[in-house]
């Protein structure tokens, strides 16, 4: 009993130390690019976000075969935004883009800029949270085991803070999501 102990005991301490390098390395990467992320939102400030017709244009009326199910557009008031469920059974996908355009949109997106910086690599009984680069872009990869579901957050194109939840999915299917999704579209308006 007293080694079981002491063997937790030592895992637990050696996950806090792993977890305190990894926070000073991010915390370091953010601060070197700290001056480009200030560039950044200097240049979204005078942008203008996406327009209604803009993210009708570019929103998917299927994802993976599943149709879309309940768009929002520009939900969030001052900001340009989009927000859409795809659905079959218990299967869904919901995703959210910000456009980080404009005096609002460029202090809302800021959380996703940072996190573009950054790098995770943790796990524990509850799930695990990763890096992944999907289509060239860094992102951050979330997985629940109690309710099944991965998460993606990115900052895309210097622009937009785009989140993917799945339900009933399988991990590898993040990345056939964010292709059809085809958010290379968002940076041609």
């Amino acid at each position: 009993m007293m080694l079981s102990s002491c063997g937790n005991e030592s895992n637990k301490v050696t996950r806090e130390i792993e977890n305190a390098t990894q926070t000073v390395k991010n915390s370091k990467k953010v601060a070197e690019s700290a001056s480009d992320m200030q560039k950044n939102v200097q240049l979204l400030r005078t942008m203008e976000h996406l327009t209604k017709e803009q993210w009708e244009t570019w929103l998917p009326e299927t994802v993976l075969g599943m149709p879309l199910t309940t768009p929002q557009i520009n939900f969030l008031p001052g900001l340009g935004s989009c927000s859409a469920n795809y659905k079959v059974g218990n299967k869904r996908i919901r995703v959210m883009v910000i456009d980080g355009a404009g005096e609002r949109g460029a202090s809302g997106v800021g959380p996703y800029r940072m996190s573009s910086k950054m790098d995770y690599d943790s796990s524990d009984k509850r799930g695990y949270t990763k890096t992944a680069v999907i289509d060239g872009v860094k992102a951050k990869k979330s997985y629940v085991k109690t309710s099944g579901m991965y998460s993606l957050s990115m900052f895309y194109a210097d622009r937009f803070a785009v989140d993917i939840e799945t339900h009933e999915f399988t991990e590898d299917m993040l990345e056939k999501i964010v292709k059809e999704l085809n958010l290379s579209t968002l940076k041609s308006f």
